[in-house]
Formats: C-alpha cells, sequence, structure tokens
C-alpha cells in the first residue's frame, strides 16, 4: 500500500479531526498586519485576527510561495510516495496553482484539486478525499468523485462588513457606498469557484428568511447529508440558524464551525454561513 500525504492550507478549518491525522499538512497563509508578516496557525490565530480588525488595524494576506510548496514537498517526498495537495478555489487565490506548479519541481508525484471552496467546505472535501483514497486507493477515482462532490455543495455567507469586503478588494468602491448607504448587506454564494451575490438583505430576520427559504428548496429535492454553520465572532447567530435546520426536519449531520482566518479577513468578523452537502 502507498504512503500518502495529505496537503491544505490554512484557508480549511483545520479542525481536531485533521490535526490528529498523522499524514495531513497544512501551508499558513501568510498574514499582513501593518505591515509585518506573521504565519497563519503558527504565528497567529483567527482570535488574534479578530482583536486587530477590531483595533483597526491594517490587514492583508498572501498566499504561500512556490518556494513554500516546494520545501513541504522535498521534504515529504523522503518519507511518502505520493501527495494529494487540496486548496483554496482557484479563483480567490493563487495557491492551487503554485502547488501544481511546485509539483512538476519534484520527484513525487502531487495530485493538486483545486476544491473551488474556502474555510469549512474546504476542509469537507479534503476529509472526503482522504475516506475515497483508503477506499479505492486510486488517484483518478479520488480527484473524479472529488469534483463530483463540489457540484453538491451549497453554502450562503450573510456579509457581516462592507467595508472589509471593499479593503480586501472584493467589492468596488461603488458597490461598497451604495450598500452603506442604503444599509444593505448581501448574501452570497460559490459559483465556479467565485464569491457571487445570491441576493440582498437588510436584516439579520430577511437573512434568515431567505437562507431557509434555499434550504427548503434542497430538501425538497432529495436528502441533505451534512448541514454546517459557520460564523466569524459571534457563534450564538450559528446557533440560531441551528434552530432554523432542526424546524425544516432536515435528517443530516449538523455541526458549527468557525469560519477560519481567510474568510472572516475578507468578509468581517460579524460574517455568519451556512451550507450543506446534498447526498
Amino acid at each position: 500500500m502507498k504512503k500518502v500525504a495529505w496537503v491544505t492550507d490554512s484557508s480549511a478549518v483545520v479542525d481536531e479531526e485533521l490535526k490528529k491525522h498523522p499524514h495531513v499538512y497544512v501551508l499558513p497563509v501568510h498574514l499582513i498586519i501593518n505591515g509585518q508578516s506573521f504565519l497563519d496557525g503558527i504565528d497567529l490565530t483567527t482570535e488574534d485576527i479578530v482583536h486587530s480588525m477590531d483595533n483597526g488595524e491594517e490587514l492583508s494576506s498572501s498566499q504561500p510561495s512556490v518556494g513554500d510548496f516546494k520545501e513541504l514537498y522535498d521534504r515529504l517526498a523522503k518519507e511518502y510516495d505520493m501527495i494529494f495537495s487540496v486548496h483554496v478555489s482557484s479563483a480567490l487565490s493563487g495557491t492551487y496553482s503554485s502547488s501544481v506548479l511546485a509539483g512538476k519541481m519534484v520527484d513525487i508525484p502531487v495530485f493538486s484539486i483545486d476544491s473551488g471552496f474556502l474555510s469549512y467546505p474546504l476542509t469537507l472535501l479534503l476529509k472526503k478525499a482522504i475516506k475515497l483514497w483508503n477506499h479505492f486507493q486510486e488517484p483518478e477515482i479520488v480527484i473524479q468523485s472529488i469534483h463530483a462532490i463540489k457540484s453538491k455543495l451549497n453554502i450562503y455567507v450573510w456579509i457581516g462588513s462592507l467595508q472589509q469586503l471593499h479593503k480586501s478588494g472584493r467589492l468596488s468602491a461603488s458597490k461598497y457606498l451604495l450598500g452603506s448607504l442604503m444599509k444593505i448587506k448581501p448574501i452570497v454564494t460559490f459559483e465556479e469557484g467565485k464569491l457571487e451575490v445570491k441576493t440582498k438583505v437588510r436584516t439579520w430576520k430577511q437573512a434568515t428568511e431567505k437562507i431557509s427559504s434555499y434550504l427548503e428548496e434542497s430538501l425538497a429535492s432529495g436528502k441533505i447529508e451534512e448541514i454546517f454553520m459557520l460564523y466569524g465572532r459571534d457563534e450564538s447567530q450559528a446557533e440560531e440558524w441551528i434552530d432554523m435546520v432542526k424546524a425544516e426536519n432536515a435528517d443530516a449531520k449538523i455541526s458549527t464551525n468557525p469560519l477560519g482566518t481567510a474568510l472572516v479577513l475578507h468578509a468581517g468578523t460579524g460574517t455568519v454561513g451556512i451550507g450543506w452537502l446534498e447526498k
């Protein structure tokens, strides 16, 4: 049996299961605060980022470099037979491209996968890939299956801060000004790996009603395997949506997860999301 290493980046939510996995490795995103660079999850936690944002500090991020990947892959080549590298959407970051380039420079097969997501959905796909490998032991089956699973993932995020979305370059100045004046906050979703505005609402109640209607549509079309809540600062808001899910009588695994540093950095600490995986 071939020995396999699993690599992701800190855009994923690295939960206890992944932390305990002996063959999972995480390349940290570089976080820049007031011009000083830190490594996500090593030098700083998401809580540190929230604190910095509260204090009005200047924050940005940069992806792991090709050199970062090559250094890790060369080290893993001494112990493993192959590497699966599962990363944040290529439409949001060049991390996946860096993995592909580094994979061509090393003496070990590297199978890079563009998850099309970030945060917990990226985590979920990594876990699915590990299970698929353990069952089939065939790289192509793993890759094809993950791409099929991606199409069954739905995620909706209520943006907590238009200002932060604008500062991160994900929202134009005109849209930021218009949204601020009208006190509108968008609900965004992922389409072909990109963050796209699904609808616009003004209140938490309206956001809940809209997302509830999307969940009802999925429940009507078939069974849901897993539902996950995402939160930035306030876990209690995510817990409110758990009550909404239970009211829909969804027979599915339900979990609550932090947004992760990348999504908090771009969307703000008050951001809340919900997603589900269809069977």
